[in-house]
């Protein structure tokens, strides 16, 4: 089987890129949303961008609709909605109807398992798939695609050909909460608030000992601002309650504060940090309020990146054990979602002398004083 038309369901900033990237490959594409004006500036984002690479030729290959019907004749559709589960399900009992008999249904999946999506709805078992995009998504190569029980070899295959052929790196994930980059990127992210709570540095200091440490492009409270301190939030608390509410994965009731109070990170200007036209200019005055013991406590680089990637590693063989992931598969993901020169089995290697836990005293326990 051969993918040639392609539908995509959500015209938000994943669909709009991926509708782009399709169609600067060649490809016929039909972006759908309910909503026109959301619609009307994906269209146009995507004609000012094949303006600027000098593909305009290449314009009469998209059409905006809003009537699923038009779906008709895709070879695969790939949903990129992050609505609500129900909200989803009805979109896709809606979809049903319109599919054509070989068509592949990729569905958005990140955070909750695929399965909880398809339970309740009547789509096609075998040509049902999960892509999860990373972010950026028109510079990240990681494509992570999710495979049920009842997804057949030939669509498997069509889809990961398609893949390929828009440079991304598929890389297969048995369905579970948080896949693999998800999954991992919560440990990363609570142990980075655990430092700043234990007074262990402030967020400038911990990010640039991570960088430094681990040779890595961006540090934790860089990563956060840029995804959102309320999707992140959210994200913990779905995986965290999806797996049982494990107590390492609880979510930090210090992000709920700053979610609360509307400093959700790059996009509104202020989380972590201060932002002017996407460039950090000065860290949150707040989080002297927030945080009790912020910057009281000093401790080597080393040990603030191992405090952080320690918890990462931990999971990540917790995660390999239960979905049965191989150790390459989960370094590839990590390396390419998070642009890291090495995925955390390999830090867990090289970097083995940091990692040995020391005995902590009752003197450096702060709320000792």
């Amino acid at each position: 089987m051969e993918i040639n038309a392609i539908g995509i369901m959500g015209a938000n900033t994943t669909g709009t890129g991926l509708a782009e990237i399709f169609l600067k490959n060649g490809y016929q594409v039909r972006i759908y949303d309910d909503f026109k004006d959301s619609l009307n500036v994906s269209l146009a984002k995507i004609r000012w961008s094949m303006h600027q690479a000098g593909k305009e030729d290449l314009l009469s290959n998209i059409e905006g609709i809003q009537d699923l019907s038009k779906f008709k004749g895709a070879d695969i559709i790939i949903e990129t909605l992050t609505k609500d589960l129900e909200e989803r399900q009805l979109a896709f009992s809606k979809l049903k109807d319109f599919v054509e008999p070989n068509c592949v249904i990729a569905a958005y999946c990140a955070v909750q398992p695929l399965k909880a999506l398809v339970e309740n709805t009547d789509l096609p078992k075998e040509r049902i798939m999960g892509f999860h995009f990373i972010q950026p998504v028109r510079a990240n190569a990681l494509v992570e695609l999710v495979r049920l029980d009842g997804t057949k070899d030939e669509y498997l295959d069509a889809a990961i050909n398609l893949l390929r052929k828009i440079g991304k790196t598929p890389i297969l994930v048995k369905d579970n909460p948080g896949q693999i980059v998800e999954r991992l990127f919560r440990p990363f992210i609570l142990s980075a608030f655990k430092l700043l709570e234990a007074g262990k540095g402030r967020p400038h200091e911990i990010d640039a000992a991570f960088k430094e440490v681990g040779q890595l492009p961006v540090g934790p409270f860089e990563a956060v601002d840029f995804v959102g301190l309320d999707k992140d939030y959210n994200a913990t608390r779905s995986i965290c309650e999806a797996l049982g509410k494990p107590g390492r994965l609880t979510p930090s009731p210090m992000e709920l504060r700053l979610v609360q109070y509307g400093q959700l990170g790059r996009n509104s200007t202020i989380g972590f940090y201060i932002y002017e036209e996407g460039r950090i200019v000065g860290e949150n005055p707040i989080l002297s309020n927030v945080v009790k013991y912020l910057g009281l406590k000093k401790i080597s680089k080393e040990e603030i990146f191992a405090e952080l990637m320690r918890p990462v590693i931990e999971e990540a063989r917790i995660l390999a054990s239960e979905i049965m992931a191989s150790e390459y598969d989960v370094e590839t993901a990590m390396k390419l979602a998070m642009n890291w020169p090495k995925g955390p089995f390999a830090y867990g290697r090289d970097l083995e002398h940091l990692f040995v836990k020391k005995q902590v005293s009752e003197f450096e326990k702060l709320d000792s004083y």
